[in-house]
């Protein structure tokens, strides 16, 4: 029982900033990447949904509405995930370029604040700004992250790990 599984450890630090920026771009990538959010229902078990996710540096951010569960999960526990998957073929069909990220989650119902943020995400892809429309009120989830681990950034089983993320402080 001594011995130790190395097979998929995290590539050195250094290595690991080389790749930073592809890292980031991938997880801005709106047409190539799939996006994922977890967040906790009140008995604790994790709830996961295909969400739309827009990057602000390393911050996180997805518009919900009032009537949404995950509104509802956001605001009872700030623990959230996301899953950024690759959606091109790569060697193996089971081995996608992948980015999972846990932090924790701000739920905006400041209406100035998410209306800049529909502005400004409006001005960044082309989108309407009035987008999501309906009978509700649309919130943000901001997400600061804790830890990350890419996969397929280093070649096959050497993930990159980061804890600490540039301009962002930790949250209290």
């Amino acid at each position: 029982m001594g011995r130790k599984y190395n097979s998929e450890r995290a590539v050195s630090p250094k290595e690991g900033e080389e790749h930073r920026d592809g890292i980031l771009a991938f997880m801005a990538d709106w047409d190539d990447v799939a996006k994922y959010l977890l967040t906790y229902r009140r008995d604790g078990r994790p709830r996961m949904r295909p969400v739309g996710a827009y990057m602000d540096g390393w911050h996180i951010q997805t518009v919900t509405q009032d009537v949404h569960l995950k509104t509802g999960h956001v605001r009872r526990d700030g623990r959230v995930a996301y899953l950024f998957s690759g959606m091109s073929g790569r060697d193996r069909g089971n081995d996608p370029v992948s980015v999972f990220v846990e932090g924790v989650a701000e739920l905006v119902e400041d209406q100035e604040r998410v209306r800049s943020f529909l502005l400004w995400r409006a001005e960044r892809l082309g989108l309407d700004p009035s987008y999501p429309r309906g009978d509700f009120v649309p919130f943000l989830i901001r997400t600061t992250p804790l830890y990350l681990r890419a996969e397929g950034f280093t070649g096959r089983r050497h993930p990159v790990v980061y804890t600490s993320f540039p301009g962002i402080a930790a949250p209290p």
